[in-house]
């Protein structure tokens, strides 16, 4: 067998282990949102293999990018369990997203077409009439795939990635912000960088991600702040 052969081998079964580990990652992040795996749960790495139909190395890995995204931790000599939700935490995923969506918006305008801007500005409308109809859970997953695809659009690859470290603790539901001034958030952005104001757009970006962190921080002062994930 030549060296060739065996390199083609090694290659295979690191990409079938790396669509494994992907494919468990993401379903134990769907289960944690869905509530399946409630916050201070503990995630055994021999139970999940078998679930999963997998190697414990397998499992091993995908925990350790749960953590690194912030729904799980690792508790010395005790083992691996999902996080809970907390709030200084939250409010850290809050500055983050700020630095990182406001450069994100800055650099959609050297990249989006009209289409896609037209696209997001009809996804705005639909946040308002969604939060209007007090459907806050649908209203939060559509207000995180907008400002996904922002990210997505800026065509930045490191944005993107940095992106999954603190997107799920960055989104949750949150109550207390008026729709109509968050959709008029949104289409000043969307505006911005269709005018070809880079400089706005990152200013605007960065000044509707405060707001969102000063309603959670009013919330908390008040006693009222119940977070919840966004699915």
């Amino acid at each position: 067998m030549g060296a060739t052969t065996i390199q083609t081998k090694r290659d295979r079964g690191r990409s079938k282990r790396l669509v494994a580990r992907h494919g468990v990652r993401e379903r134990l992040k769907q289960m944690i949102l869905e509530g399946q795996h409630k916050p201070g749960s503990k995630l055994i790495q021999q139970d999940l293999a078998k679930k999963f139909h997998v190697s414990q190395a397998v499992v091993r890995e995908a925990l350790l990018e749960l953590q690194v995204c912030g729904l799980a931790e690792a508790i010395d000599n005790r083992g691996v369990f999902v996080s809970k939700l907390d709030t200084p935490k939250l409010l850290e995923s809050y500055d983050v997203r700020e630095v990182h969506e406001g450069l994100a918006a800055r650099v959609c305008v050297e990249r989006m077409t009209r289409a896609q801007i037209r696209a997001l500005k009809d996804t705005a409308d639909r946040i308002y009439a969604l939060g209007q109809a007090g459907k806050l859970q649908q209203m939060a997953s559509l207000d995180r795939e907008l400002h996904r695809q922002l990210l997505q659009h800026s065509g930045n690859s490191m944005l993107m990635r940095l992106a999954e470290n603190y997107w799920v603790l960055g989104k949750v539901i949150r109550v207390g912000r008026n729709s109509q001034t968050v959709r008029k958030e949104h289409l000043a952005i969307l505006q911005a960088i269709e005018d070809n104001r880079p400089a706005e757009a990152e200013k605007l970006m960065r000044a509707h991600i405060r707001a969102g962190r000063k309603a959670v921080e009013k919330q908390i002062r008040s006693g009222k702040f119940v977070p919840k994930w966004v699915r």
